[in-house]
């Protein structure tokens, strides 16, 4: 188990389609072992916003959200919505100069990237993700649940002959597919236009063991990391082979000891994703737990935030 500040570990349960959270013997509080809490004003402020907004959307509302694009005057729903299209229309008015690539926030695990010449989506989910197909030179995919991808999405991907990396689908629409990327389990590397990957797996939790694809991300000298949903006992499976990353994108949840794994990958700067899944019945990662992930990645110096949907990052 988690010491410190993350006992209260967040807890991934078994055979689910998503990933329900709970904290196990927590305390309501955001605290180190010291007492003091590393959380701002500003940040408190704006994840409890953000609880207040989401307690209203309920998952069935979600749902119905998806299908028919009506937010019902929800403002995380309208929130949704309008990342979608802040992000849609930087992405493609951005001019990316040197190394360092444009990095935006969609939704949960879902990012937008955009270097000098590419543009590619990591675990991209909202209802409006396929009109994104045209745009993109390839996705990846971390793991087969359903608020990690879309069927939409990857059958119009698929569909333009495009390149999509995961661990469970076929990507029949690119030629040579198993050798330049589509289906890949395990660990490979391969380079698409000016972006080199390098896959390799990790458990998203105690049962789904090698069920998730962490993606290493090399453009010029700039490395991202992207860990999707990782679990309890996987922090032995991360690794950042081509070097201490620039970024990484992580889940705090599922029963990871945050402490460890920041302290194995030492990112330079770790933003936290997958912040109040609204398709999640119960436990989505809320305010307290984003708040008790923050104080144990500081208490050990890490350089760590969160993202908001339609925040761009880098």
């Amino acid at each position: 188990m988690a010491t410190g500040a993350f006992a209260d570990r967040i807890v991934c349960h078994p055979g689910k389609s998503a990933c329900p959270l709970q904290a196990t013997g927590a305390s309501p509080s955001s605290q180190t072992e010291s007492g003091k809490s590393f959380v701002t004003d500003e940040e408190s402020r704006t994840l409890d916003l953000w609880q207040k907004e989401t307690d209203l959307a309920t998952a069935e509302l979600y749902r119905k959200y998806t299908q028919d694009g009506d937010t019902r005057g929800l403002a995380s729903l309208e929130r949704l919505e309008r990342s979608f299209e802040k992000v849609y229309h930087e992405a493609k008015e951005t001019v990316v100069a040197n190394d360092t690539p444009a990095v935006w926030s969609v939704y949960n695990m879902g990012y937008i990237v955009k270097t000098r010449e590419s543009l590619f989506s990591i675990d991209l989910v909202h209802r409006r993700a396929k009109e994104f197909a045209p745009l993109l030179d390839f996705a990846l995919i971390t793991h087969n649940h359903n608020d990690h991808w879309r069927q939409d999405f990857y059958g119009a991907m698929n569909g333009a002959g495009k390149t999509v990396v995961s661990n469970f689908l076929d990507n029949y629409g690119v030629r040579n597919w198993r050798r330049d990327g589509g289906y890949v389990r395990g660990v490979k590397t391969f380079r698409i236009k000016d972006v080199e990957i390098r896959t390799s797996l990790i458990d998203h939790n105690e049962y789904l063991i090698d069920y998730t694809t962490a993606f290493e991300v090399r453009i010029g000298e700039f490395r991202l990391y992207h860990t999707g949903d990782s679990g309890s006992g996987t922090e032995p499976k991360l690794n950042a082979a081509w070097g201490r990353p620039d970024l990484w994108l992580f889940f705090p949840g599922c029963g990871i000891d945050v402490a460890e794994a920041v302290r194995k990958i030492n990112a330079k700067r770790i933003v936290f994703g997958h912040l109040w899944e609204l398709g999640h019945k119960t436990g989505r990662l809320t305010a307290p737990l984003v708040s008790r992930a923050l104080d144990s990645a500081r208490a050990v110096g890490m350089d760590v935030s969160f993202a908001l949907w339609g925040d761009r990052i880098a």
